[in-house]
């Protein structure tokens, strides 16, 4: 019954079409397909890659949801791999699509059918790898036999990769991650206004933005730290983190803590919201004082909306802020990169209280509160920076350009 399988066929090779231009079946494996800023990323690349070079399939382990309808509806064909028979069926969509370059994205279940398959991958490093650890470790070292190249979406992250986790330095090309400047000119034109008022904020606050998960790898408690310094000289600069819960313990914990150090109504967390543009709009300054990071989707965001920024020196936060022109870089608490693991980095999200950075980020802060009208004509030089560099339009043909050579390289 299941001889089809038992066949062992070529993948069909790129071909050269009239007017030179290379057609390749590219299939995207990620881990899942409802929400986030990973599967965001993946349906906005895939929109914009050249239809006329790219026949693309998306194939997810776990479940389709909210962005996996949206891509069926954009017209891409989003296979779930679920149930026993899921090895079967993957085999079969990667002959029936005769697919002859992969691309994953945190996902590695396809990785010995594409080697079996003859089938090149390149596969996307999506973060500062420092968090990985037991089996999650030992998976990613020993998935780097399938891998043909890595496209780390900073140079931190590719760093990270090569010096503490062995990638080889000449399979990694750094390229930043970047957002659809027509989509957010879109959003950013029928952006709601949001009354301060609704969260305790007054019109003369200083306001600094944190848009990111009410994950603690993010830097809440050295938030904390530098508020009370801040406190000790002005009670007008507030922060305002919009987020969503990942684990509840460490959520209800940090509320408890800010509620004890009299520090909740400076910082406050009223949990997820959707519409972030109205949350930019209404904001002075952007902050991200992560730990650990990629290259965030939220530092775009903010460069696009013009605000300032304060950000620790990881992930792309060194590429974009250049001698203090758009924003702050403040220190890791960590120092050099490769110095991270993940010990370090949970002791420092949850156990830690006091930081000897705090004192960087509480001056930064402050600079910007004295210093308003400095600091926003410095983030609408972001926003002509954001428009220059990190059009994802222009990015994905960098994309394209890595898939080609990586799937004409085979041939």
């Amino acid at each position: 019954m299941f001889s089809f399988f038992l066949r062992k066929k070529k993948p069909r090779k790129g071909k050269i079409m009239p007017g030179g231009k290379e057609s390749i079946n590219l299939l995207i494996e990620v881990g899942s397909f409802d929400k986030g800023g990973l599967e965001k990323f993946v349906l906005d690349m895939v929109l914009l890659l050249d239809r006329e070079r790219f026949s693309v399939v998306i194939a997810s382990v776990g479940p389709i949801g909210f962005l996996g309808q949206k891509a069926i509806d954009a017209g891409i064909r989003v296979f779930e791999l679920s149930g026993p028979g899921r090895k079967r069926l993957y085999r079969k969509i990667l002959t029936e699509e005769r697919i002859n370059l992969t691309n994953s994205h945190f996902s590695h279940f396809g990785y010995s059918l594409f080697k079996e398959n003859g089938i090149p991958n390149v596969t996307f490093i999506h973060n500062v790898y420092a968090f990985l650890n037991g089996r999650q470790l030992r998976t990613f070292l020993q998935s780097d036999k399938y891998v043909d190249k890595y496209i780390a979406v900073s140079k931190a992250a590719r760093d990270y990769a090569v010096g503490r986790l062995g990638v080889d330095r000449s399979k990694v090309v750094s390229i930043p991650n970047g957002l659809d400047l027509e989509e957010h000119k879109l959003r950013e034109a029928h952006a709601s206004d949001v009354s301060r008022t609704e969260f305790g904020l007054a019109k003369e606050d200083y306001v600094l933005l944190n848009v990111a998960s009410y994950n603690l790898h993010k830097g809440h408690y050295l938030m904390a730290d530098a508020m009370k310094k801040i406190l000790e000289v002005r009670d007008d600069i507030k922060i305002l983190c919009i987020g969503n819960v990942v684990f509840p313990p460490h959520v209800e914990g940090l509320k408890a803590y800010l509620k004890e150090e009299k520090l909740d109504r400076h910082i406050i967390m009223p949990g997820f919201y959707p519409n972030v543009e109205s949350f930019y709009k209404m904001a002075d300054a952007f902050l991200q004082p992560s730990f650990i990071e990629g290259w965030s989707i939220a530092m775009n965001e903010a460069m696009f909306y013009g605000k300032p920024m304060i950000l620790t020196r990881t992930g792309g936060a060194p590429e974009v802020i250049e001698g203090n022109d758009i924003g702050i870089l403040i220190d890791n608490e960590y120092g050099d990169i490769l110095n991270l693991d993940s010990a370090l980095l949970d002791s420092m999200a949850y156990k830690q209280r006091s930081f000897k950075t705090s004192t960087a980020l509480a001056q930064a802060m402050l600079e910007f509160g004295n210093n308003k009208e400095h600091w926003k004509e410095a983030g609408m030089k972001g926003r002509r920076k954001f428009v220059e560099r990190y059009d994802l339009r222009q990015i994905v043909k960098r994309y394209e350009d890595i898939f080609i050579k990586v799937a004409f390289s085979r041939n």
